[in-house]
């Protein structure tokens, strides 16, 4: 798979007034040449006061690239058809492309900012939403359709400088690399346009840095290894200083790895990781741990170390489940956009039927002819009214059934941690205090003389019952730890981790990732009951030496996973029976909208995934 980080463009050329249309032009003709500095200072000499901060924002937010801080939008939406209308569209909309890991409603706002363009006849408004549209589509990691089709051929009929030219070739080279059915002829017949590219921009253009990405990912198609490795080596050095160009910077570097990794040249190979390593995108963590997972693991096969490649292997598998989750997501939104504006569309276009029957009915026939239409009308309003009202009391019936459910799940889980309280006091209090007096009394026994001969079963006795001491504690505290609501999750999981390992020959890992944030209580509590199911169940029956629980959070995602190097199971020789503890939370994850995974090979272990929205 490759590696894409195209930034977003504003283009806009030929604006037809004089004096203010012409700073306009300069300030988008800056944004297009990636001069965002210049671009700001021009927005600066802009005079409406309404208009001219938001100029400045739209430069910050490209030149940023995703790599700051979020911004926050303090003022109230506005639909009128002004510049100001779409400018403040097109900042959302690059707000949720850089910042977003679902992104449907990036295309929300290009589509609306679109719309409203076309209603200007302007070349300069419909072209800067155009390449909005295209910097979409070009932010994902396949295409599967060709929806980008139309904004393409758009903008290059509208194309009309050389910096114009330049951005429809870098698109047509973004969207053919991308495509699931391959490439034909055209795509390796851009590098004669690279070519030319490369004398007609300035040296020190950030433009040269796209383009040469596209020429070194064509070269690789061709299997030239030696000449790709010189135009990644050109991306590093042409993109670096530049926070909207880290990502190029970042996929250059895995390549120049793989490329070193595969001569043998691992030292070499291991600094270009730790490059890429500093280049994660800071808006979009997800997908760039999942290629440096893919790509380490890859380095690690080619030098032989297989046991580490398979586990950097399957975090990178971990990572694919969001990575799809995320993507259906954002086809489901843009699917849904379009069908919301269709149905408007049509909507209008039956509004314009009716009015015309309409007229030529009371031409023709007159007062009858209205008459029978408004009858018509009543009855079709009045079907379409059952119908919703049938449709609300079905959905509020099915969200009855579903709250019932639920909180027949919370009461099954309440239930649960009461028992679980009292079992670990009657552990700890009761059989742990027993065990204790008995392996006192057996000391006693020892001291007071038996027979010499019987040494080795004194010592066996004595190992067992400290061993079955051992684990009744183990159990209790496993079963007895919670989260302090003043501490939280992490604090309590790690004390959890510390019990386990002290008490037992099992070595407890956790690991987190962006969770350095307090989730709401009683998501905390699911989660660690979570673990202290998946824990125990290790414990009881996996015979492990190494559990690592991961926790990673991806905005609105939490990403639970539990490894163990046990002996494994057959999954589909396990009932729900067996397993009431972690059949009752897997039903609340699923009514959450989460998923549970269990992935268990016989003889290698144990690894479950949890996937929750927060």
């Amino acid at each position: 798979m490759r590696i894409r980080g195209v930034v977003v463009l504003i283009l806009v050329s030929g604006m037809a007034s004089a004096a203010d249309n012409d700073r306009l032009r300069i300030f988008f003709k800056q944004l297009s040449e990636l001069e965002f500095e210049k671009a700001r200072q021009s927005a600066r000499l802009e005079p409406d006061d309404e208009l001219r901060p938001e100029l400045i924002r739209l430069a910050d937010i490209l030149d940023n690239g995703g790599q700051a801080d979020r911004p926050v939008f303090d003022y109230p939406m506005i639909d009128d058809n002004t510049v100001l209308a779409i400018v403040r569209k097109l900042e959302m909309g690059y707000v949720n492309l850089y910042y977003d890991q679902v992104k449907g409603n990036a295309f929300k706002e290009f589509y609306s900012a679109n719309q409203l363009a076309k209603t200007f006849d302007d070349d300069v408004l419909v072209k800067t939403c155009l390449l909005a549209m295209l910097a979409y589509y070009g932010s994902e990691l396949v295409l599967s359709s060709d929806a980008y089709l139309a904004y393409l051929k758009q903008y290059q009929l509208m194309a009309r400088d050389t910096i114009d030219k330049v951005w429809t070739t870098i698109y047509q080279s973004v969207f053919q690399s991308k495509d699931l059915r391959g490439r034909d002829s055209s795509y390796f017949a851009l590098r004669e346009s690279f070519s030319e590219i490369e004398n007609i921009l300035k040296p020190e253009s950030p433009v040269l840095a796209h383009v040469y990405f596209e020429q070194a990912i064509q070269y690789q198609e061709l299997g030239d290894v030696a000449n790709a490795e010189i135009y990644w080596q050109k991306v590093v050095t042409q993109a670096k200083g530049y926070k909207f160009l880290r990502h190029p910077r970042f996929a250059a570097n895995i390549k120049l790895m793989m490329i070193a990794a595969r001569r043998g040249q691992f030292e070499r190979a291991r600094r270009y990781l730790s490059h890429a390593k500093e280049e994660v995108n800071q808006a979009d963590t997800l997908k760039s741990n999942y290629y440096l997972y893919l790509y380490s693991a890859m380095m690690l096969h080619e030098a032989g170390q297989d046991d580490s490649a398979f586990l950097l292997l399957n975090k990178a598998h971990t990572q694919t489940f969001l990575i799809d989750f995320q993507k259906s997501t954002l086809e489901v939104n843009r699917l849904n956009v379009e069908l919301d504006t269709q149905e408007k569309e049509n909507t209008n276009l039956k509004l314009t039927q009716i009015r015309n029957w309409l007229i030529s009915g009371i031409a023709g026939l007159g007062l009858l002819a209205a008459m029978g239409y408004l009858v018509y009308r009543n009855r079709l309003v009045k079907s379409s009214i059952q119908i919703q009202q049938k449709e609300m009391h079905s959905m509020k019936l099915e969200k009855q059934l579903k709250d019932q459910e639920i909180a027949g799940i919370d009461h099954m889980i309440e239930a649960q941690e009461k028992e679980r309280q009292r079992i670990a006091n009657e552990l700890h209090d009761n059989l742990g205090s027993h065990l204790a007096s008995v392996k006192l009394y057996f000391e006693n026994l020892k001291q007071q003389g038996g027979n010499p001969n019987q040494g080795d079963l004194f010592r066996k006795t004595d190992e067992l019952l400290e061993e079955a001491y051992q684990k009744v504690r183990t159990l209790a505290h496993a079963r007895n730890v919670g989260v302090n609501s003043k501490d939280g999750l992490m604090p309590a999981v790690k004390v959890f981790a510390s019990r386990i390992s002290g008490a037992n020959k099992l070595l407890v890992d956790v690991e987190e990732h962006g969770m350095d944030t307090r989730l709401e209580n009683s998501m905390e509590i699911l989660l660690f009951r979570i673990i202290q199911e998946l824990t125990t169940n290790v414990i009881k029956h996996a015979k492990a030496t190494e559990l690592t629980i991961s926790l990673t959070r991806h905005n609105d995602l939490i990403n639970l996973m539990v490894e163990d190097n046990g002996r494994g199971f057959d999954i589909s020789q396990i009932k729900p029976a067996d397993t009431m503890g972690l059949h009752s939370i897997q039903k609340r994850v699923e009514n959450l909208g989460g998923r549970v995974t269990i992935d268990s090979i016989v003889s290698s272990g144990t690894t479950v995934i949890v996937d929750l929205p927060i």
